[in-house]
């Protein structure tokens, strides 16, 4: 492996064979999701290690050498080559609490950091509540292409991170790989640049329990209540019954609007809320218009139209609500 040295610093462009670097991430916590925002913070350690001949010592029982925070930042390029580690999905700028560097006698090297930042993916919130989400994070050597720097998948295993998400999330699979990433603003002869980037990848879902309970549940119980007016024989009271629960529904969304994600896309638990608004303001245009024909027309019988209600109306919510689960989770 060859360097090549300028303006006091070390460079690895030039070399035979690309540095092979190893990276850990542990995960400490995410919190902070914003769903209009796609955002979220990462709380973290991350580590790299890979070997450099020009570190190795050759004297007898030499022991290995540790530089803390502001000292490992003045020999980080002037006598110790560390690359420019860059988090590809940051919004802004990542926080470093705490950094080390650590230099073993057999020339390896290890760069250690404690940091936080908010990190961002494209997220698909039109399944909510029973949405899953991948919270992930990517990395590249900001000055190094493929040729220079390849980063290598460690054998260990991501550490779980069930009691460190927010309550209302479970991670069912962690993944973390290799990849590449072409970039075409670096080319000098028309062909991409290519740089090795670490993956991880967090897939979680959303404990729907607490939205069953609290919102999805008195939904459908307040839209039941509604077709009872179908055996209510006056119109007087049907009618205020409807406009009741009209308003208990309207009561209803308000109160829950804190639960719901401010998004400029339409969800599958608000389109609950659309269908129980058309329920209930159908069911008043029929009891309307039946009355009014029933008494203009001997030969129509509101009794009847109201019978057949009783059942339409159920299988019709139940048949839109199957089309609507189709069209959400088809």
């Amino acid at each position: 492996m060859s360097a090549k040295k300028q303006d006091g610093e070390t460079h690895y462009g030039d070399s035979i064979q690309p540095v092979k670097i190893t990276p850990k991430i542990q995960i400490n916590k995410i919190y902070g999701i914003n769903t209009l925002n796609e955002t979220y913070t990462i709380d973290g350690y991350f580590v790299a290690s890979w070997f450099d001949e020009r570190n190795i010592v050759k004297k007898k029982n030499s022991n290995k050498i540790i530089y803390e925070n502001q000292v490992a930042d003045e020999k980080i390029g002037k006598e110790i080559w560390v690359p420019a580690f860059e988090f590809i999905n940051v919004v802004g700028k990542r926080n470093t609490v705490n950094k080390q560097l650590i230099i073993r006698p057999d020339g390896n090297v290890t760069y250690n950091e404690r940091f936080n930042a908010v990190f961002t993916t494209s997220m698909d919130f039109k399944k909510f509540p029973f949405d899953r989400q991948c919270f992930s994070i990517q990395l590249e050597a900001f000055s190094y292409d493929d040729k220079s720097l390849v980063f290598e998948r460690s054998n260990d295993a991501i550490i779980s991170i069930n009691k460190e998400m927010p309550e209302e999330w479970l991670i069912y699979n962690e993944r973390k790989y290799v990849s590449k990433k072409e970039y075409s603003h670096l080319s000098t002869d028309g062909r991409p640049v290519e740089f090795s980037r670490y993956n991880i990848e967090i897939n979680a879902k959303r404990k729907i329990r607490y939205y069953l309970w609290q919102f999805i549940f008195p939904l459908f119980l307040i839209i039941s209540i509604s077709w009872s007016v179908f055996w209510i024989p006056d119109l007087s009271d049907q009618l205020a019954t409807n406009f009741t629960l009209m308003l208990t529904v309207v009561a209803f969304n308000f109160h829950t609007s804190n639960i719901l994600p401010n998004l400029p896309y339409s969800t599958f638990i608000e389109s609950l809320i659309t269908i129980g608004y058309l329920s209930i303001f159908i069911s008043i245009l029929i009891i309307i218009l039946g009355h009014s024909i029933a008494a203009k027309s001997k030969k129509i019988s509101n009794q009847k139209l109201m019978g057949y209600c009783k059942y339409l109306f159920p299988c019709g919510f139940l048949l839109i609500n199957i089309i609507q689960a189709v069209i959400f989770f088809g």
